[in-house]
């Protein structure tokens, strides 16, 4: 299998441009078909997006009969995104689920319904998301959670008390969030609940 002779810095040059271009145009519609067979067009000119990067990144890498590499790109980057989704929206239905089970005994009927949690957090940033994760989810430390953030304990403290603002403001009835406040500033996991 021959390999062609670009690499990804040729393609700013303008023989390397024409030679992307030149790829794009001739499986561009091939590659979007594959890809509509199996998720919804949204989605799938993300893809096709992500999958011609990808060819530009790894322009080195391209044999000379590209549509069988860029189809198994495309196939790699939306099994990607699939998994990507499917975490998310496990990791909001859990939050939503212990939210509803911790709210009970500490905020009652304040966070509302499962779908209201899920769409306060579904509106956050990821890293808001992840930072609130960090100290619900798995309970720890700012200490702790800085290191997996890669930051300071005091800028997560701060990133914390933000998300939490963040999150009490995306909530449906956030007049009655002050207890989510309590609900998030601990672990979701203690020793009381679990005995």
């Amino acid at each position: 299998m021959r390999r062609r002779r670009t690499t990804a810095g040729e393609y700013g040059d303008p023989a390397g441009h024409r030679a992307l271009e030149a790829l794009y145009t001739a499986h561009a519609d091939r590659v979007l078909a594959y890809l509509l067979h199996r998720t919804d067009r949204e989605t799938a000119q993300d893809i096709l997006s992500e999958t011609f990067v990808l060819a530009w990144r790894k322009s080195g890498s391209v044999p000379d009969d590209a549509l069988p590499w860029l189809l198994a790109s495309a196939r790699r980057l939306l099994a990607n995104r699939v998994r990507s989704d499917q975490r998310h929206r496990a990791l909001t239905e859990r939050l939503a689920v212990m939210a509803d089970r911790t709210g009970a005994a500490e905020i009652g009927d304040a966070i509302g319904t499962r779908a209201e949690v899920a769409a306060a957090l579904s509106a956050l940033s990821e890293q808001d998301r992840e930072v609130l994760v960090l100290s619900a989810w798995y309970g720890l430390t700012a200490k702790q959670a800085a290191v997996v953030a890669g930051c300071t304990a005091t800028a997560f403290a701060v990133r914390l008390h933000r998300a939490r603002k963040r999150f009490r403001a995306a909530l449906p009835r956030a007049g009655h969030a002050q207890p989510v406040h309590g609900a998030l500033a601990q672990p979701y996991f203690t020793q009381r609940e679990s005995a």
